[in-house]
């Protein structure tokens, strides 16, 4: 694994020095070790596409990935629901409110494990326990599956105790799409979290906005490999199917989304649109637009600004949320 790791960024330096000698900086903003780092994990992206699922998930969970924040949180494993889970607890964490977060992957692979150090992270910027839980992955398990793991780990939240008002959903990607979806879910029972935070949410598994071409050479990933991981995830389900896609679902009576796009990843403009559709149906919409950054901003914090900005206004939103899940206390205004 170590080797194909390294050949990777040795073929990303190259092309990183070609491009930006021929061209300069593919953004402003992009030193050249942060355009390695996304070239790289485009070049990632594509290798991975040919493999087999559980071959990838095992690498994917077997990589050194940063621990800085997870060693300043308490990080304890759990089931909710009958699904496996890990909490993230920050020093000094408030009593109620827990976020509840959903991991990206493409619906395909990602862990608590792959997504530990952006959990924390959240967790520190925020104040609040952080819970990941890991969800059944396709195609082994499909639609619905996702959503029943994340509908059980909510409820066994409220059967511990916190009113669902004291819950905030959150997730990258894949996992913006599912926490966008479970709320949808709550809201036909009756009952919400307090809000929902997409991180570079993947609201259209058409791939078919203008975004999804045009930042293609800043982005990783390509869209040909993410439509084809959509097909693998959907089975036989349309893939503009609401239930998948809920950029086209009815969001009337939606509780408050916090919503954050890099202005330079493919899926740009589903989030912009998100937000937009949202506001029409009334819903309290806070759009937070990275600059530069491609997908999924905070888990490059490491290597851009861009990145830490968008953590800590992301925990902050979290914060002022669930702080005002208190009785008597108002509610935080989006911007």
């Amino acid at each position: 694994m170590m080797l194909r790791l390294m050949k990777r960024f040795g073929l990303a330096f190259v092309e990183t020095t070609t491009e930006r000698a021929r061209r300069g900086p593919a953004r402003p903003s992009w030193g050249f070790g942060f355009e390695w780092v996304v070239r790289f994990l485009r070049r990632d992206f594509i290798q991975l596409l040919d493999r087999p699922y559980p071959e990838v998930r095992a690498e994917l969970d077997a990589r050194p990935y940063s621990r800085k924040a997870v060693r300043r949180v308490k990080r304890t494993d759990d089931t909710l629901g009958g699904v496996p889970a890990a909490w993230f607890e920050p020093p000094g964490a408030a009593s109620r409110g827990v976020v509840l977060y959903l991991h990206g992957g493409s619906y395909l692979f990602g862990s608590t494990r792959t997504h530990a150090d952006l959990m924390a992270r959240l967790a520190l910027a925020s104040g609040a326990r952080v819970v990941g839980i890991d969800y059944r992955l396709a195609p082994e398990h499909r639609y619905p599956a996702q959503l029943e793991d994340a509908l059980a780990a909510f409820d066994a939240l409220v059967e511990r105790g916190h009113a669902p008002g004291e819950i905030a959903l959150a997730g990258d990607s894949a996992g913006g799409n599912l926490a966008l979806v479970t709320q949808l879910a709550l809201r036909d029972r009756g009952a919400q979290a307090r809000c929902a935070a997409l991180i570079s949410p993947w609201l259209d598994l058409t791939s078919s906005s203008a975004s999804a071409r045009a930042n293609d050479a800043t982005d990783y990933g390509t869209r040909e490999g993410l439509l084809r991981q959509a097909r693998d995830f959907a089975g036989a389900t349309p893939l503009d199917d609401p239930r998948l896609s809920p950029l086209h679902a009815g969001l009337e009576g939606l509780a408050s989304l916090f919503i954050q796009v890099g202005d330079a990843e493919r899926l740009h403009d589903e989030g912009q649109e998100l937000a937009r559709r949202a506001r029409e149906a009334g819903v309290d919409v806070t759009l937070d637009v990275l600059r530069d950054m491609p997908h999924n901003g905070p888990v490059l914090a490491d290597f851009h600004p861009e990145g830490v900005r968008g953590t800590d206004t992301l925990g902050s939103y979290l914060r002022a949320s669930l702080s005002s899940s208190a009785p008597g206390a108002t509610r935080p205004h989006a911007a």
